[in-house]
């Protein structure tokens, strides 16, 4: 087993910095090993999941004191969850950024089937309103965020630029649902904390596709109005809520669009590519992948 990861540089603020720091995928069950790692006692993630204070936006303008204050000083293994830090080209500038705070960090990138997240993604946004299209108008933008947050490779490369190969671990989506236990064993001996521990919090899962409903866009909204005043509801008793309002109110949730054939072809050849690439960069084996 590594042994588990130094407290950093930062152990004088009021808070601590991060020393682990999951980069992403959108989509691909970052918010439940978010907690499922909270859940190990050894490792602390933050109260709010994704702080973006690595992106070129207002929260790094908060500074480093108000970043450490959402760590736990004295938990050896410290970390956040930001799928937004694999968001190119909008994350343009994170790996460095995040490399000149917090170089020591580990980072676990998780990937999907891409044609299972962009479907996953696109069903979000069209239960939080933001999304009108049909399917196929959506993913038509090959630029789009559909589709550029799907070429693992292009956004896993920066950070590999940066980071030594040794502190970035990539992992799936499927694993993580099919072997979740190994899975988890692998993920806690690369962070460096007891990879023998377990919970009954390990056989949840959060944020799932098919939960979300009409009341999802109502929940999105009064959230994201809550984040933007600093007040953040945690995790543990937003999604129960969201969970008993849809119940009480017999909201079915969204089911998930079909690709069609020529739809699945148009896709499979824009990101075969990548998915070859981030074969040969990981040595993932990425079977079942549709591409």
């Amino acid at each position: 087993m590594r042994r588990a990861l130094s407290p950093g540089r930062a152990s004088a603020r009021a808070g601590a910095l991060p020393n682990l720091i999951v980069i992403g995928a959108q989509k691909c069950g970052t918010t439940s090993l978010h907690n499922y790692l909270n859940a190990h006692p050894e490792i602390s993630m933050s109260r709010r999941k994704e702080t973006n204070f690595f992106l070129g936006n207002g929260e790094r303008d908060r500074g480093l004191d108000w970043y450490a204050s959402n760590f736990d000083p004295a938990a050896p293994v410290r970390g956040e969850a930001s799928p937004d830090y694999t968001n190119l080209p909008e994350s343009a500038g994170t790996a460095a950024r995040m490399r000149s705070v917090v170089p020591d960090a580990r980072l676990i990138y998780l990937v999907r089937d891409p044609l299972d997240r962009m479907a996953s993604h696109y069903v979000h946004r069209r239960a939080a309103g933001l999304e009108r299209r049909s399917l196929a108008d959506a993913l038509s933008d090959s630029r789009g965020s559909y589709v550029t947050r799907s070429c693992y490779a292009t956004q896993l490369k920066p950070f590999l630029e940066l980071f030594p190969r040794e502190q970035i671990l990539v992992e799936t989506h499927e694993r993580l649902l099919r072997e979740r236990e190994v899975t988890l064993r692998r993920i806690f001996e690369f962070v460096g904390v007891d990879s023998s521990f377990t919970s009954p919090e390990f056989e949840r899962m959060w944020e799932r596709t098919e939960g979300k409903g009409g009341l999802y866009s109502l929940a999105w909204r009064i959230g994201r109005r809550t984040r933007e005043r600093g007040i953040f509801l945690p995790q543990f008793l937003r999604w129960p809520a969201q969970r008993m309002l849809r119940t009480r109110v017999g909201d079915p949730g969204m089911e998930r669009p079909a690709y069609d054939q020529e739809l699945r072809e148009r896709m499979r050849e824009r990101l075969r590519g990548e998915v070859q690439e981030l074969r040969a960069l990981t040595g993932l084996e990425l079977e079942g992948w549709g591409i």
